[in-house]
């Protein structure tokens, strides 16, 4: 009996023995517990409960099913009316807590919206669409407004600004007084104004860089519409879906609900052409040139007096693409030859509210080349033969050209001659090169860019010849002869798209995207309604309009005081394909779908700009 028991613990030993080894073997492995938790937190508890009336208390107290955590609390979470100082919001195991530093205004509706600032700690499954009220009054306002902020130029929805309403109609409530009810937009560009008293309202979107609830300064964003808003209600059903899981449909319920409007308001977001205009600097990089920088384009060209001295002949002047550099030329050839040169600049400057005032200021500007020069100059050797300085440029020649493009010669400084005599372009035919006529353009003020036009032939040879001496630069150099060949593409390499507006509109201007979205062509819209763009080559391209109010051939933003809304713009809701040899016909209502439903998805960018710590939450 003593053998049988001993073998039998024995074998308990080694069985618990191997059992031990196999359970450290496998910690690593960790618990394999059951499928990840993908549901939001639930409220529970809410205290004061929802639509309590008669609040005189501080804080409000949010009971969830789960341990829960804030996200950007003082960012998303909304409270309305403004809080002139902000709410606290903490969160403590599965509590959430507000609490009010401001007093709270007697008969006055509140509404708390997290605004997705809610989220379970553990897995970080957001809680979407969760807001409670109260009021200090008798009453509740229960009226609410939503619709989608959406970029003016691009569609792109616009997330965390202000939306708010004003009950003051007057055009000026919007600069002068706080917003009286407000929400915030979310990811999608989506917002809802909660709370508010049965009437008629204007409503706005604002990016509050100071905190005022207001459009107080020019370089904030903003959104406004003409149109007074009316709330109503009715009791509606709308389609609740039950799934056993992801794919599989469990029950669908018609549920009835209140249904609050207007509920599809799209505002259009927008920042005026502004910013604070001064010189931030000024400088001169070669003895005969001098350029001002402003922080903002200029409209009007400052005045560049000199300074104990007098201009032998005008100075060329550069203005850059965006206008807010100023490139002075020095063709008085003994002022180039000074170390320094002193100017009086007198310009237009912002003030501190942003209104342009006159302005002087004196500039020194120095040249320390002259040292340098003559010091490498002396170090050459005497016997060196000297160097030909010639005049250079270049040009987009390829080997294969487009039918419409451009022959285009750039320069880095300012021509002063050009002799368009010496410069020829010839066509290939019967092996032989013939000359043709053609169009030579001067394309800036001040000559550095130039471009040759004609009426190509596809599928045929060109060839452009500049002899020698034919342009003469600012610094009086020459250029040498230049010649290149090249081929003009076969219209059976092209794709053309044919445009017909079936709902007509005036001043449209089309434009041809890519797939990020970028301006490839520009055409202004045929008075008949079919535009063709011509000689695209074959792919995948996506289409915009805009509505060119005052025909200047760009989108114009808008300008609050003087009630102009941002130039309309619309987007052909879909890629269009173009095969080669092909003409492709496409029919196009911009008006059949909302503004928020034409832009393709794939087109779609998270716009962040507009997101701040300071753009009015908590």
């Amino acid at each position: 009996m003593r053998i049988v028991s001993n073998s039998f613990t024995t074998i308990l030993f080694v069985v618990a023995f191997i059992i031990g080894i196999d359970s450290c073997a496998n910690r690593g492995l960790g618990p394999t517990g059951g499928p990840k938790d993908l549901t939001p937190p639930k409220v529970l508890k809410v205290n004061p409960p929802d639509k309590t009336t008669n609040f005189d208390g501080k804080r409000i107290e949010v009971l969830f099913n789960k341990i829960v955590q804030l996200d950007d609390p003082l960012d998303k979470i909304v409270v309305s009316p403004p809080q002139t100082q902000m709410p606290a919001a903490v969160s403590t195991g599965r509590r959430v807590v507000v609490t009010f530093n401001d007093s709270l205004q007697k008969n006055t509706t509140y509404t708390i919206d997290f605004n997705g600032a809610i989220k379970d700690y553990r897995e970080g499954n957001i809680l979407r669409n969760f807001s409670t009220s109260f009021s200090t009054g008798s009453t509740i306002d229960s009226m609410q407004v939503s619709g989608i902020v959406l970029d003016a130029q691009t569609l792109n929805p616009v997330q965390g600004v202000l939306t708010g309403v004003y009950a003051n109609l007057s055009d000026s409530a919007f600069t002068h007084f706080p917003m009286l009810r407000i929400g915030k937009t979310e990811k999608d560009g989506h917002f809802s104004i909660m709370g508010m008293k049965p009437g008629s309202y204007r409503v706005y979107a604002l990016k509050d860089m100071d905190g005022d609830y207001k459009f107080s300064q020019p370089a904030e964003g903003i959104a406004f519409d003409e149109k007074v808003i009316h709330t109503s209600s009715k009791m509606d059903i709308r389609n609740d879906t039950i799934r056993k899981d992801s794919v599989t449909i469990d029950t669908i319920m018609h549920v009835s609900y209140v249904h609050y409007m207007p509920d599809t308001l799209t505002l259009l977001y927008f920042k005026e052409n502004f910013s604070r205009q001064r010189l931030f600097k000024s400088e001169r990089p070669e003895a005969d040139k001098l350029v001002l920088y402003f922080t903002a384009p200029t409209d009007t060209l400052p005045h560049l007096n000199p300074l104990g001295f007098r201009w032998k002949s005008a100075p060329l002047i550069q203005k850059s693409v965006t206008t807010d550099t100023l490139t002075y030329w020095i063709t008085d050839t003994l002022a180039a030859k000074a170390d320094t040169l002193h100017f009086v600049l007198h310009y237009a400057k912002s003030d501190s509210i942003g209104k342009l005032e006159p302005a002087t200021d004196t500039l020194q500007l120095h040249w320390h080349g002259f040292g340098l020069e003559k010091k490498q100059k002396s170090k050459k050797e005497k016997n060196k033969a000297p160097v030909i300085k010639i005049a250079t440029f270049d040009t987009n020649i390829t080997q294969v050209m487009d039918m419409d493009e451009p022959i285009r010669i750039d320069f880095q400084i300012p021509v002063m001659t050009v002799d368009t005599g010496k410069i020829h372009l010839y066509q290939k035919i019967d092996s032989l090169w013939k000359p043709v006529r053609f169009a030579f353009h001067k394309d800036d003020d001040v000559g550095m860019h130039f471009s040759i036009t004609y009426d190509y032939q596809p599928d045929e040879s060109y060839k452009l010849l500049i002899d020698s001496a034919a342009l003469r630069d600012f610094h009086g150099l020459w250029t040498t002869k230049y010649m290149k060949a090249y081929k003009i593409r076969a219209l059976e390499e092209y794709s053309s798209l044919i445009i017909h507006l079936t709902h007509p509109l005036q001043h449209v201007v089309y434009e041809l995207l890519d797939g990020n979205d970028k301006v490839l062509r520009t055409l202004k819209a045929s008075p008949d309604n079919n535009t063709t763009f011509k000689y695209v080559m074959p792919g995948t391209y996506y289409l915009r309009m805009f509505i060119d109010s005052n025909d200047n051939g760009k989108w114009d933003t808008g300008d609050f005081a003087r009630k102009i809304e941002p130039e309309r713009v619309y987007y052909f809701p879909g890629k269009i394909v173009l095969r080669v040899n092909w003409d492709i016909e496409q029919d196009w209502d911009p008006t059949a779908l909302p503004l928020n439903k034409q832009k393709p998805k794939e087109l779609i960018k998270e716009d962040k700009s507009s997101t701040s710590p300071q753009s009015g939450g908590m």
